[in-house]
């Protein structure tokens, strides 16, 4: 893996573990802590094909075409990551209180993401 993608992927580990320690006092956050991580993840993939997007919406595309639609990482996984945007957004911007529930749902998604993107890449 390149030094940049390495570092993306190595911020995106650093975003999931202050998501899992902040889930039980600020579920929010650690939404919002775990949808970086996802993000970081797509931005590590896309740094391999020497890619990047300036915006999310931008980088979520770009996963898609390269990753996704040539069937290296699951669409369904994919999907369930991009609909984790509009919820942190809402923590971000709203202020709306994410249910412990959501963070949770949020954490073991962005495992499965990062799981997948590092076997990619083994």
């Amino acid at each position: 893996m390149s030094p940049r993608s390495s570092e993306f992927l190595k911020a995106a580990i650093r975003r999931l573990a202050a998501a899992e320690a902040a889930v039980k006092e600020d579920p929010s956050t650690a939404l919002s802590a775990a949808y970086y991580a996802m993000l970081y993840g797509a931005r590590a993939a896309l740094s391999e094909r020497d890619s990047s997007a300036k915006t999310h919406r931008g980088t979520w595309h770009e996963f898609r075409s390269a990753f996704v639609e040539s069937g290296k990482i699951d669409a369904e996984l994919a999907a369930e990551v991009q609909k984790i945007q509009p919820e942190r957004e809402q923590a971000d911007y709203d202020a709306w209180s994410a249910p412990i529930e959501e963070a949770q749902r949020a954490i073991d998604l962005g495992h499965r993401f990062l799981a997948a993107i590092e076997a990619m890449f083994a």
